[in-house]
């Protein structure tokens, strides 16, 4: 089941990129804070919906009274499949061990940041300078602060200082630190899938751009552009901690962002709800068509699915099971033994082949086995509507008694 969902996750993530997408076209640019927030639900979505699609409710398996216990082939070819998908699971829980441990390096990191930082009362109490970074950051999930490089206060001005300063409180504002530390979660027990990465970087980019709008609803958006220019005339940026939303990204992304801000595409901090509900809503119309469908096609080989539901698409199912006989002696007291036969039922419902696929362990039990299968009554197996040669695996369970 784990195996399935995270191969279901790379296909299904094609669709809620691409809904995400569609419905960020229409949203303009200035609306950063709109478009971050349908991607961040389309994050959410990529880990959730290959779960919801995975469960279809189904009646439970009516048995039939002890000894005779009855169950079909198709749940031990489910059962072989599952196994074969061990080694999927087994590199899965491999990657994530390594992509949580990057986690846990990072805030490590950021914790002996915060623990050496120096305060600046000028700038503010939340503010803080270190010689340990290259660039500003937001980090404190319980306490955020806001850490500036300790070079950055003696080489801009004030005004560019305070856009700095203003940015980086906007993203605690937001609580861009906990969504940062979700989306994080996400990525790293996603690792495999190029599309939690995808996702990942329009949210860095929408991010920074609703921080930028925070900027410039107080001060010159030309003089903070002029300020992030000069920061890309720099050297390369480097990376920001995992497990701070800081980033300056790549230079492309930098330059960007000053081309938003020139052509005067910021300022829009509030979030529209109605854009972020559709989105929503999408999502989870997708899960539900999703879940409806597979759920359609399992029906033709799931015996456990409402008869309505495979009218037309049944396998071979016992309309009289006859109990295997008990020989004296062939168990010893209280013992207990179980084995089961493929019976291969032709379309008019006889009986064509008894075998054994699990011996009792007994010669004697085993034969009784054979001979109730034979002597059981079957409904052939269909396949639209018209009835096929089937198997049916009849179990039998031998108690000695109290």
């Amino acid at each position: 089941m784990i195996a399935d969902a995270l191969l279901n996750g790379l296909w299904q993530g094609l669709l809620i990129v691409a809904i995400a997408g569609l419905v960020t076209v229409f949203v303009p640019q200035r609306h950063a804070a709109t478009r971050y927030a349908v991607w961040f639900v389309a994050l959410l979505a990529l880990a959730v919906m290959p779960l919801l699609t995975l469960w279809h409710p189904t009646p439970e398996i009516n048995t039939l009274t002890p000894p005779v216990i009855v169950t079909n082939t198709t749940a031990i070819a489910a059962r072989a499949t599952s196994g074969n998908s061990g080694w999927i699971i087994a590199l899965w829980l491999a990657g994530v061990l390594l992509f949580f441990a990057r986690l846990v390096r990072s805030e490590v990191r950021i914790g002996a940041i915060m623990k050496t930082a120096l305060p600046a009362p000028s700038l503010g109490a939340d503010v803080m300078t270190s010689q340990e970074i290259a660039y500003p950051i937001a980090a404190g999930f319980f306490a955020p602060m806001v850490i500036l490089p300790a070079n950055v206060t003696a080489t801009l001005e004030s005004r560019d200082i305070e856009a700095i300063v203003r940015h980086e409180r906007a993203h605690i504002a937001r609580h861009d630190i906990l969504t940062n530390l979700a989306q994080r979660v996400i990525e790293a027990a996603l690792f495999f899938n190029p599309w939690v990465y995808v996702i990942g970087r329009q949210l860095l980019k929408e991010r920074e751009a609703a921080c930028d709008d925070w900027v410039v609803s107080a001060a010159d958006a030309d003089r903070y552009a002029s300020c992030l220019a000069h920061l890309a005339s720099g050297p390369q940026p480097a990376k920001a901690p995992l497990l701070t939303p800081s980033a300056i990204g790549s230079r492309r992304m930098l330059v960007g962002r000053i081309a938003r801000l020139l052509n005067g595409k910021a300022t829009q901090l509030k979030t529209n709800y109605f854009v972020l509900g559709t989105s929503t809503l999408a999502f989870a119309l997708l899960a539900v068509l999703l879940q409806t469908t597979i759920g359609r096609a399992d029906s033709t080989q799931n015996p456990k699915l409402p008869a309505q539901v495979a009218k037309c698409n049944n396998d071979v199912e016992v309309t009289s099971a006859a109990p295997p006989d008990m020989p004296k002696g062939a168990l010893k007291a209280k013992g207990t033994a179980e084995g089961g036969a493929v019976v291969v039922v032709a379309p008019d419902g006889h009986v064509v082949s008894v075998k054994i696929a699990q011996s009792t362990g007994s010669s004697v039990l085993d034969k009784s086995l054979v001979a109730a299968a034979k002597a059981s009554t079957y409904k052939p197996a269909q396949a639209n509507c018209k009835a096929i040669q089937g198997s049916y695996y009849f179990h039998a369970v031998f108690n000695a008694g109290p």
